[in-house]
């Protein structure tokens, strides 16, 4: 019972503008604020005192809390030292209900941690105007730390790595000199780590924008077996140094497709190069298309160490992390697979993964044909 209740509270938040308690001693508010709230696409449970609050806020993730400041027991005084020990205020916004006459009880509930209030009787625009604000700024918040994190995490790393090779090029390569081979190699490495970079915030960007709903797709005719024998040259300079057989099973006569060329592509470099940066040394990775009924079907096929069962729980999921490690050192945003899934479903197709028979994974997605 407790699996199903997390699942169906899983399923509202995520259907929904933002999942919303009602923290209420009164069973008329707080029912008819759920109802208004519910009607105008929010999630929302309820609790009629604090400690009933207090159990559903540590087990559900919720996005705000609406909370009665007066009431018996544990009052919304007592319940807001208790929340912030959970969460700060960026994480979980809280706005409390209060008397209008009762200045000193908003100035209280400020001091302890409540993000903002509405005056009883509650006006239901103005209490929906300062959802949405807190909401966003909510979000906002999470945009920030997201970007620190990958700033101070997933760049660091390789921009170091830019800087000290670049460093090195620049003071033993004087201006017309014969460059040596171990230069060369430096200047492959600057090339590379600033591809990943690029990589990352270029992920990070576009799910922000999937997420917000300002990324749209451009359909128009395309060919999957010809992009997919541009991905094969793309990446052969990769897999060749990391001592990797990148080959192809391409079918010329896959008929063209309506799908947006550029987030295609994008999807299928993500996945090509996956399969590299997560194979050992003498590995081989298959480029294949093929027609499946009305369907293209674009595979990358690997002989690497393939997923575990805890991995194909959370493979497309954001900011997942698999069990293989990439065995170059390469970094990735987390995002990248989650974001190949957006995508191919904008297109009407299906993505997805299975463990080959003998030994490595094949990531496919689907496109219905014209």
């Amino acid at each position: 019972m407790a699996v199903l209740e997390q699942n169906m509270h899983a399923a509202m938040q995520g259907s929904s503008l933002g999942y919303l308690l009602i923290v209420d001693d009164n069973e008329m508010n707080r029912d008819l604020m759920s109802r208004r709230l519910r009607r105008e696409g929010y999630a929302t449970d309820v609790a009629e005192d604090g400690y009933r609050a207090m159990e559903m806020i540590r087990k559900n993730a919720y996005d705000l809390i609406l909370l009665d400041i007066m009431m018996p027991g544990l009052s919304g005084f007592d319940m807001l030292p208790m929340i912030r020990a959970l969460y700060d205020i960026t994480e979980l916004p809280v706005i409390m209900a209060t008397a209008k006459d009762q200045s000193e009880d908003i100035v209280e509930g400020l001091r302890l941690g409540a993000n903002d209030y509405v005056t009883k009787p509650i006006d239901h625009p103005v209490l929906l105007a300062r959802l949405q604000l807190h909401l966003k700024m909510r979000q906002l918040a999470k945009l920030k730390d997201e970007f620190v994190r990958i700033a101070s995490h997933d760049l660091k790393n390789p921009l170091s790595t830019v800087m000290m090779a670049a460093h090195i090029v620049r003071e033993r390569v004087p201006p017309g000199s014969l460059m040596q081979e171990q230069f060369h190699q430096m200047l492959t490495y600057i090339t590379r780590h600033s591809e990943e970079m690029q990589r990352i915030i270029c992920d990070f960007l576009d799910f922000q924008a999937l997420e917000d709903g300002a990324l749209s797709i451009t359909p128009d005719a395309f060919d999957l077996s010809e992009a997919a024998q541009m991905l094969l040259q793309e990446n052969s300079t990769y897999a060749e140094s990391k001592q990797i057989a990148l080959t192809s099973q391409i079918d010329p006569t896959l008929p063209v497709t309506q799908a947006d060329g550029a987030r295609i592509r994008q999807v299928g470099q993500n996945l090509v190069g996956n399969a590299i940066k997560f194979c050992p040394e003498g590995s081989t990775v298959i480029i294949r298309t093929r027609r499946e009924g009305q369907q293209a079907v674009f595979e990358v096929v690997d002989d690497g160490p393939g997923l575990t069962a805890s991995d194909f729980q959370k493979v497309f999921n954001k900011y997942s992390r698999l069990s293989n490690q990439p065995t170059g050192g390469e970094k990735s945003s987390g995002l990248g697979l989650a974001i190949c899934k957006q995508f191919i479903e904008l297109h009407s197709g299906t993505i997805g993964v299975f463990n080959n028979p003998e030994r490595g994974a094949t990531f496919w997605f689907k496109l219905p044909l014209i």
